[in-house]
C-alpha cells in the first residue's frame, strides 16, 4: 500500500497544481469539477489499496525520505496521467454526446449554456460517483472474500459437527431407548 503520507502529499501537490493547471488553462470541457474530483478520488483509493513497491524495497530504514519522495512522485504522476488521459476522455465524450442532443433542441445561447453546464455537471458527478462506489467495493473485494470464505468455513464446520454428533449420537440414543425398552419389558414380565 502507498504511504498514507506520500499520498497526502500528493493530493496536496496535485490539487493545488490542479486548481492552477487544470482549472484555468487545461480544462478538458464546460463542466463543473465534482465528476472531476470524484474521480480523483477513485485513483486515491486504488492507489492506496496496492503495493506501489515490492516489500523487500523497505528493509533500509535509511533511506526512508528517498522512499516516500518516490511514492509521493509515484502518486502524483498516476494522479496526472489518470486525470489527463482518461478523465479528460471521459467528458470529452459527455461533452459531445450533450451538445449532439442539445444543439437541436435549444437555440437560445443562454438557455443552450445552462443546460449544457447542469447536464454535463449531472452526468460527469454521477459517473464519478458510480466509478468511486465500484473502486471502493473492488479495493474492498478481497477482505470480503476473506470473510466470506470464514463465513462458508464456519457454516461447514458447523454443519459437520452437527451431522456426526447427530449421527453418532442419535444412534446411541436410539440403542439406549432399545435397551430401556428391552429392560422394561424384561422386568414387566418377570
Amino acid at each position: 500500500m502507498a504511504r498514507l503520507t506520500a499520498l497526502g502529499i500528493a493530493v496536496l501537490l496535485h490539487s493545488v497544481m490542479g486548481v492552477s493547471y487544470y482549472f484555468l488553462l487545461g480544462k478538458c470541457s464546460p463542466a463543473p469539477m465534482l465528476g472531476c474530483w470524484l474521480f480523483s478520488a477513485c485513483i486515491v483509493t486504488v492507489l492506496q489499496a496496492i503495493h506501489i513497491f515490492p516489500d523487500w524495497w523497505y528493509t533500509n530504514y535509511s533511506a526512508t525520505l528517498f522512499e516516500l519522495t518516490t511514492e509521493t512522485l509515484v502518486c502524483c504522476l498516476t494522479l496526472d496521467l489518470m486525470l489527463t488521459k482518461l478523465w479528460c476522455r471521459i467528458e470529452g465524450l459527455c461533452h459531445c454526446a450533450i451538445v449532439g442532443i442539445l444543439q437541436p433542441l435549444i437555440t437560445e445561447d443562454d438557455t443552450y449554456a445552462a443546460w449544457e453546464y447542469w447536464l454535463l455537471g449531472l452526468t460527469t458527478s454521477v459517473i464519478g460517483a458510480c466509478l468511486l462506489w465500484f473502486t471502493l467495493w473492488a479495493t474492498a473485494l478481497p477482505a470480503k472474500m476473506w470473510h466470506g470464505f470464514v463465513v462458508w468455513r464456519q457454516r461447514i464446520t458447523s454443519l459437520i459437527d452437527g451431522k456426526l454428533s447427530q449421527l453418532v449420537f442419535a444412534q446411541r440414543e436410539s440403542t439406549r431407548s432399545y435397551h430401556c425398552s428391552r429392560q422394561s419389558e424384561v422386568t414387566l414380565a418377570g
